[in-house]
């Protein structure tokens, strides 16, 4: 019986407070992360072919129910490249020099996840991203230099898991998967396109 008024009373203080509300089997209703991102570029391997540690991203999300998510991810990378010293024939002109080759991106993203078991220690979760890219382009040899600055349009589907440190913790673990595409075009640079295959591991704290 003293169960029962108990939970009848917490009932009430809900729908009087509806800011106190928790998703059943959630016992959070918003989380943010953040951690570095290890990134290899897919598109025009010729210009970039080197693997980047120079990243990171953080993430919001807010739940609308027990199992999706949104929110928005701010993110950057870069990547470079270094090419020996050798003759660049370009049909008119000829220099011999050594080449520094450089890429990089802020990413704003609007994102949506589905999380296929909320609330427990072990949390899988797939979504998909779409925002705004700034990319930059640039090019060094001997004391000259080249740059484009170009926006465009992004899209990054993603997959990953939280690793709660406990059943009940605040903090997580997290490690996401994911192909981020943004829609530049940099014909100088002979990019149509700029795809990359990113792993973005860090801590993710639980909003209780």
């Amino acid at each position: 019986m003293l169960g029962f008024l108990a939970a009848k009373d917490l009932l009430a203080q809900q729908v009087s407070n509806p800011e106190s509300v928790q998703f059943v089997g959630t016992y959070y209703d918003k989380y943010f992360g953040a951690g570095p991102i290890a990134s290899v570029p897919l598109s025009n391997r010729d210009f970039i072919d080197n693997r980047s540690l120079r990243g990171a991203r953080f993430f919001y999300r807010e739940l609308i129910n027990d199992r999706v998510s949104a929110g928005f991810d701010l993110s950057y990378l870069a990547y470079d490249d270094y090419l020996p010293p050798r003759v660049f024939d370009d049909g008119t002109t000829a220099i011999f020099t050594d080449l520094y080759n450089a890429v990089e991106q802020y990413a704003v993203t609007v994102s949506g996840e589905y999380n296929f078991r909320p609330g427990q220690q072990i949390m899988p979760y797939a979504g998909l991203g779409g925002g705004a890219s700034y990319s930059t382009f640039a090019l060094y040899y001997n004391i000259y230099s080249d740059a484009q600055n170009k926006w465009s349009g992004l899209i990054r589907p993603y997959a990953g898991v939280f690793f709660r440190f406990s059943d009940k913790s605040t903090w997580a673990a997290f490690t996401t998967a994911s192909f981020d595409h943004a829609f530049v075009k940099a014909p100088d640079y002979d990019y149509n396109g700029f795809s990359a295959f990113n792993l973005h591991v860090g801590l993710v704290f639980l909003d209780w």
